[in-house]
């Protein structure tokens, strides 16, 4: 009897480590990746991970698309950053790219995604949640680092993650920058290490509070939001004392030496 095939997998990768995180721990699960890359910050490793790599533009859709049936791919993931100052840039925007931002109410996350979701379960395709390879990935609540924060610092966690899950609910951003219950810098399309630098400097005393969260609704399909190590070494650059994420939401990436990074710099990390 002829071996059962693997499914294939669509990976469209973006820049960072998840893509590569994401594409070994497919291949363990029994599917079979194929990986187009939108970034010209293709990881080496992640074209010797698969036998079907491509490099396409971010804003060539139908290409994106095409070769995705082509492959047959039965599932698609996406993941990795991806800047949305592509939207500024409308040469490189392909026909069907175009016609899809024309149509949207607004240019919003999920009005982006709703509308490239369609475009691509529209070609059979069907998109799938990041988390669903990825779980290992996803931390259970409580305080991961020696240093605990303070009653004061508690506080402003509470305050941070109910202002970030607002913030995300309007589709701003995720992350923001809080001191005794005071907004010092909210995320926009700067992404969150600038709203980290942005809130550390308006805050000399250092001390502050950086709170990540997803909307109620969001869709995980197109983003997870995740921190790393990195993200510690943004945070000590910027006086922070406090990192907070939201359990089942949020990815944490290398924990072991994120974690490390942490106690190191006395930095608390914190799930709730």
């Amino acid at each position: 009897m002829k071996d059962k095939e693997p499914v294939k997998l669509g990976v469209i990768a973006g820049a960072g480590d998840l893509p590569v995180v994401l594409t070994q721990e497919a291949k363990r699960m029994g599917r079979q990746p194929i990986v187009i890359s939108i970034t010209r910050d293709a990881d080496d490793q992640l074209s010797s991970l698969v036998p079907e790599f491509f490099h396409i533009s971010v804003g060539q859709v139908r290409k994106i698309i095409n070769t995705l049936v082509e492959t047959d791919a039965r599932e698609l993931v996406i993941i990795g950053k991806v800047s949305k100052d592509i939207l500024f840039k409308p040469m490189y925007l392909d026909t069907k790219a175009i016609r899809i931002l024309s149509k949207l109410k607004d240019k919003s996350d999920s009005s982006i995604f709703e509308a490239i979701a369609a475009e691509i379960e529209s070609a059979g395709i069907k998109l799938i949640d990041q988390r669903a390879y990825l779980k290992k990935l996803l931390p259970q609540k409580g305080v991961m680092t020696k240093r605990k924060p303070s009653n004061d610092q508690w506080r402003d966690i509470e305050y941070g993650m109910d202002l970030a899950r607002k913030i995300a609910e309007l589709g701003i951003g995720q992350t923001v920058v809080v001191r005794d219950q005071i907004p010092l810098a909210i995320e926009a399309i700067e992404g969150t290490d600038e709203a980290i630098h942005r809130g550390g400097k308006l805050c000399s005393k250092g001390g502050v509070v950086v709170a990540k969260a997803a909307s109620q609704n969001h869709d995980f399909r197109f983003d997870v939001p995740t921190i790393g190590p990195d993200t510690i070494d943004n945070l000590l650059e910027s006086g922070a004392a406090v990192l907070a994420m939201e359990s089942e939401k949020a990815f944490l990436l290398d924990a072991e030496e994120t974690v490390q990074k942490a106690n190191k710099a006395k930095i608390s990390l914190v799930v709730v």
